[in-house]
């Protein structure tokens, strides 16, 4: 079984797992995952065929598509698979690969034009799918959760923080959420002027998470 096969068959369970900001990713929650995973994974593994197999090259660059359970597929699987002196550098803002340094992780959110500033030839692309809609609906739901953390606490401006930690870069930092938040937030305080101007229209009979336009921007699905 190759690495590659192996980290194909984790991502069903992963994206159930990755949680917006506050999961545990410590050395515990990571077993547990992975555990749950190998015990339920066997038939799966069984399937794929020795003349299939793919051997990783010198660097892994894991292009992290948001909302499908790409940083707990980093932080439980990609990120053990090495050492912590051959991580590249944090990269989710904007790309810092030094190939001079020798690491052998990359991650970033961008997309396959990232290719043209990689060694091509030594690199391995690994990335997560999910179905398009539930994508959607968990970017709605991930930008109103973090916009409306500003509205509890009155903030109309991103905080001075700039860093997640150490190592890591801000959510307010990374595409989409560094144009989707901002947006979102401002919606809201505009939205609870309007409730507190007594504008605002009653809120209709049937309203539901995805439309309740007195308090957050609604999710419009078309049907064509």
């Amino acid at each position: 079984m190759s690495t590659l096969a192996l980290l194909s068959l984790l991502l069903p369970l992963l994206i159930s797992g990755d949680v917006a900001f506050g999961f545990d990713y410590g050395r515990e929650k990571c077993s547990t995952i992975v555990k749950y995973w190998a015990e339920n994974a066997m038939h799966e593994l069984s399937l794929f065929s020795n003349d299939h197999h793919v051997q990783l090259k010198e660097l892994l660059y894991f292009l992290h598509v948001p909302r499908t359970g790409g940083r707990t597929y980093h932080q439980c699987l990609l990120r053990n698979l090495y050492p912590k002196e051959q991580h590249c550098d944090s990269s989710y803002d904007k790309l810092r690969f030094n190939s001079s340094n020798h690491c052998r992780l990359l991650v970033t959110h961008d997309d396959y034009n990232i290719l043209s500033k990689l060694p091509v030839k030594s690199t391995s692309v690994v990335t997560n799918l999910r179905d398009p809609v539930d994508r959607v609906f968990s970017a709605y739901e991930f930008s109103v959760e973090v916009a409306a953390r500003f509205l509890i606490h009155n903030l109309r401006r991103n905080p001075q923080t700039t860093k997640s930690g150490k190592n890591g870069s801000s959510t307010l930092n990374i595409w989409p959420w560094s144009l989707l938040v901002p947006w979102m937030r401002d919606d809201l305080f505009e939205r609870e002027r309007r409730r507190l101007s007594e504008e605002a229209e009653i809120l209709p009979l049937g309203f539901s998470n995805y439309d309740a336009s007195p308090f957050v921007m609604p999710l419009y699905v078309k049907d064509n």
